[in-house]
């Protein structure tokens, strides 16, 4: 992270410098840009590493079964809680943008701040920024030929509660890829029976669980952060 700059200012300045905000999000930044000399230099410091990563990201959606399935689910929930939670799923997933480009270039830095060494992910890889209504942010980036998902929270809640990550394909179903450290990457050897859910549209998110009996067979809370994977 930038020296002067929350990790909330350094994603901002990583999204300007990609050239994926519009609207009033793009004016906005311009306007932090103008009046803040540290967010200025950042900008053009991500300008220059990320380089050949501009303008990258596409927005898609994801696939109809997704929200059917979570409709049908939700059709036979026996609680109102449980229905709250599954819309939060669905309402959460649905706001969640492509630019994960820049949190996954944070995801492939090294830990040490003064370091600057840009690591391109290789081709064929896929690539999500999680994040939630709380300010929980996360980077995710997916190697197939390897097999291994590496995510790397740049923001999380207080809680004494473990972060637990979740893959959601088409069908709606979350499957546990298990526990997340707070800090640091982790490193997970995806099982072969889910890596072929790991494409295009389909949603990794993070709720907080019990690490005494995870994995779990569902999330018990509402998540922290959703993201959309992102092939690139």
């Amino acid at each position: 992270m930038r020296s002067g700059l929350t990790p909330e200012q350094d994603a901002l300045a990583a999204e300007l410098a990609l050239g994926v905000l519009e609207g009033d999000e793009r004016a906005e930044a311009l306007r932090i840009r103008l009046a803040d000399p540290a967010f200025a230099a950042a900008v053009e410091d991500w300008r220059l590493q990320l380089g050949v990563l501009h303008e990258t990201g596409a927005d898609e959606l994801p696939p109809s079964g997704v929200w059917s399935a979570i409709d049908a689910r939700i059709s036979v929930a026996d609680d109102a809680e449980t229905v709250d939670k599954l819309r939060f799923w669905q309402r959460s997933a649905w706001a969640s943008g492509a630019v994960a480009a820049a949190l996954a270039v944070v995801l492939l830095l090294p830990d040490t701040p003064t370091v600057r060494t840009l690591v391109l992910p290789p081709s064929q890889s896929a690539i999500a920024q999680l994040n939630g209504e709380a300010g929980a942010i996360l980077a995710a980036s997916y190697t197939p030929q390897a097999g291994q998902l590496q995510i790397r929270p740049v923001d999380l809640p207080d809680s004494k509660l473990s972060p637990e990550l979740w893959l959601i394909p088409a069908d709606g179903v979350p499957r546990s890829l298990g526990l997340i450290g707070t800090t640091g990457t982790t490193k997970i050897d995806v099982p072969l029976a889910l890596r072929a859910y790991l494409t295009d549209g389909a949603v990794l998110a993070v709720s907080l669980e019990r690490a005494e009996t995870a994995p779990h067979k569902a999330p018990t809370s509402t998540p922290i952060a959703v993201g959309k994977i992102s092939t690139i």
